[in-house]
């Protein structure tokens, strides 16, 4: 029966391939693609200015989706995708008919070609291939160049960048790779003064100079200001004067420690202030005309405790509700860390401190209740509302209360100070002449988050002083294999990252009126946090760029999984610009912003593996397009 079938089937198949075609573009127009999108922040000074959601691969109903929005700037982008399905579902379909005439003038038992031994013949070609694959073709050449990225090398810039001593002058980086001159580095920068690469710090400027002098002895070209390495550019910085204070008052004081209790917030509406006041838990401080969290509390001259689901800006809704401070709870999957500074404030401000679970169950223990439960309860109860199967939708009932613990708050900051810092960029042009003038971009941010008022310095070497080593082996590697480049390839050090992307925001500015601007670069590869732990992870908001990511990881013999969601890196900011990025990370984040993110915990192998992967990466993009 089912060989006198086939025919039929084969005919049917290349039919309903036209249907489904139509159905993909009539999704893609409603915006349902393969590979989804991403919400990405329009917002690039951290003031408020929305999101845009972009495409993540270049599959025709995404294209065809975003050509509605931008019909009035360039109609014809959606012409393409729509000459595409139209081709396409009538070649099927021309295809489909051609079948059926074929089959019903010479019928053709196609139950003798479907046997047992054709079907293993089909599955041996096909392992073999995929076997095969990753070793022939321009883009199999490239492993043994990738193999060349050398691991030791990237870790002792690292030791070199995050050595918690370091408070001189780099003054020449000449016979640096003999290991007696390492060790010399090492002994000479012992001194404890030295600042963990804040934007703008004399640390910071030592490290710049550092990988300046490195790009110069590969032989890159120099990209920023006046002929020199350095493109400078000026912001504003924050600092903490004296260290954030967490007291419990009353019949039971005690005084919890900063970086092991609790940390502050420093941006937008959590600024400097003193403050006293019972605690009060509201929930996940939401503040709406439908559902309000501070039902049935009185924040009004008091504390809030955040700790659950949240919407909006929490803060505001405290400013609303008359506190004079609050209070987050870390999530329980993270320490606490010394924060990024965001140096822009807005009219109104709390001072605003993130405290371990631990301590915010001390601060409610008179209610006998638990954050985690609490925490849960409101999770599991707004899933409820959001899935109720009715048409009337009801706002969950809030779990909030007062407490008699009193506690005292004071974060100390100084004014903001303008400040001038730079990026270090360097190229390798390529030898096409055409392909040459566009680019694909390496790099990752140099600075960190300094140290604090007490003189504990965060010595930032897997975040990010990892970044920046690979991307100088990279360039070591590439620069000696320029010929196989047609495009050119920029190596960026980006200052001001911890202060919110605004050196990659200064790098896409003055890219406006230069070759490298937004609409000339093909991909850029961020690299954060490269020194562990875990296995490979991309970062996954441009699909196509993540997925040619792993196939170079495949020929590599590496597996490349998905970054977790924290927080956000550089490549966010071209992303906003609609250029392909992608962050290069583990899936294991490791430490970061913490004093135990010292050189030690970096991992040579880890290093190897993202540097070949790089290597392979931009051979590809660069070397065969």
């Amino acid at each position: 029966m089912l060989p006198n079938l086939l025919p039929m089937l084969a005919v049917a198949a290349a039919l309903e391939a036209s249907a489904i075609l139509l159905v993909l573009g009539e999704l893609g127009f409603l915006g349902i693609v393969v590979g989804g999108g991403q919400n990405v922040s329009t917002d690039v000074t951290g003031r408020g200015g929305g999101t845009e959601f972009i495409f993540a691969t270049t599959e025709w109903g995404a294209t065809l989706a975003q050509g509605k929005f931008e019909i009035y700037r360039a109609a014809w982008i959606a012409l393409v995708p729509a000459t595409a399905f139209a081709s396409a579902i009538l070649g099927f379909n021309l295809f489909g008919h051609g079948l059926r005439n074929f089959f019903e003038r010479a019928p053709v038992a196609l139950g003798r070609l479907l046997s047992l031994r054709t079907a293993a013949l089909v599955i041996a070609v096909f392992v073999a291939f995929r076997l095969a694959s990753p070793y022939f073709g321009p883009a199999g050449s490239f492993v043994a160049v990738a193999r060349e990225f050398d691991a030791a090398r990237a870790r002792a810039h690292v030791d070199w960048l995050s050595d918690p001593a370091r408070a001189g002058r780099y003054t020449g980086s000449a016979g640096y790779n003999d290991a007696a001159r390492y060790v010399a580095h090492v002994d000479w920068l012992s001194d404890p003064a030295r600042a963990g690469r804040y934007t703008g710090s004399a640390g910071y400027n030592d490290a710049a100079r550092y990988v300046a002098d490195q790009f110069k002895s590969i032989g890159l070209e120099p990209l920023g200001s006046d002929g020199t390495y350095f493109q400078n550019w000026g912001t504003n910085i924050v600092k903490l004067t004296s260290m954030p204070v967490l007291e419990r008052v009353g019949e039971d004081p005690k005084t919890f420690q900063p970086r092991a209790d609790f940390s502050e917030r420093v941006g937008g509406r959590a600024g400097s202030g003193t403050a006293e006041g019972n605690v009060v838990y509201v929930g996940g401080g939401i503040r709406t005309q439908e559902y309000s969290d501070y039902q049935g509390t009185h924040p009004e001259g008091n504390i809030v405790l955040i700790a659950g689901p949240t919407q909006g800006d929490p803060i505001d809704a405290a400013i609303r509700s008359g506190a004079k401070a609050v209070i987050f709870v870390s999530a329980p999957d993270r320490g606490i860390i010394r924060p990024s500074y965001l140096a822009f404030f807005e009219k109104d401000t709390l001072p605003v401190i993130t405290v371990s679970e631990a301590v915010a169950d001390e601060l409610i223990a008179p209610s006998g209740k638990h954050i985690a439960d609490l925490r849960k309860t409101l999770e599991e109860r707004r899933r409820r509302s959001d899935q109720r199967p009715s048409l009337i939708r009801t706002a969950p009932e809030p779990l909030s209360f007062d407490t008699p613990t009193r506690v005292h708050i004071e974060v100390s900051l100084g004014p903001l100070e303008p400040i001038r810092t730079m990026n270090v960029v360097g190229m390798l042009r390529g030898s096409d002449p055409e392909r040459a003038k566009k680019f694909v971009i390496i790099g990752g941010h140099l600075d960190g988050v300094g140290s604090d008022p007490d003189g504990t310095v965060f010595p930032a070497a897997n975040d990010n002083a990892s970044g920046p080593a690979v991307t100088i082996e990279v360039a070591r590697v590439l620069a000696a294999k320029k010929a196989m480049l047609k495009n050119s390839v920029i190596f960026v050090a980006f200052s001001g990252e911890e202060e919110g992307l605004v050196g990659s925001e200064a790098f896409m500015a003055n890219s406006v009126t230069t070759p490298y601007r937004a609409d000339n670069i093909v991909a850029f590869v961020d690299l954060d946090m490269e020194g562990c732990c875990g296995g490979l992870a991309a970062s996954d908001e441009n699909f196509e760029l993540h997925q040619r990511l792993k196939a170079a990881a495949d020929r590599l013999g590496y597996d490349l999984d998905y970054t977790p969601g924290v927080g956000g890196s550089d490549h966010i900011t071209f992303l906003r610009r609609r250029v392909p990025a992608v962050m290069i990370s583990g899936t294991d984040l490791g430490p970061f912003h913490t004093v135990g993110d010292r050189a030690t915990t970096v991992d040579p192998a880890r290093l190897r593996a993202s540097g070949e992967l790089v290597l392979q990466s931009v051979l590809e993009m660069a070397g065969t397009g």
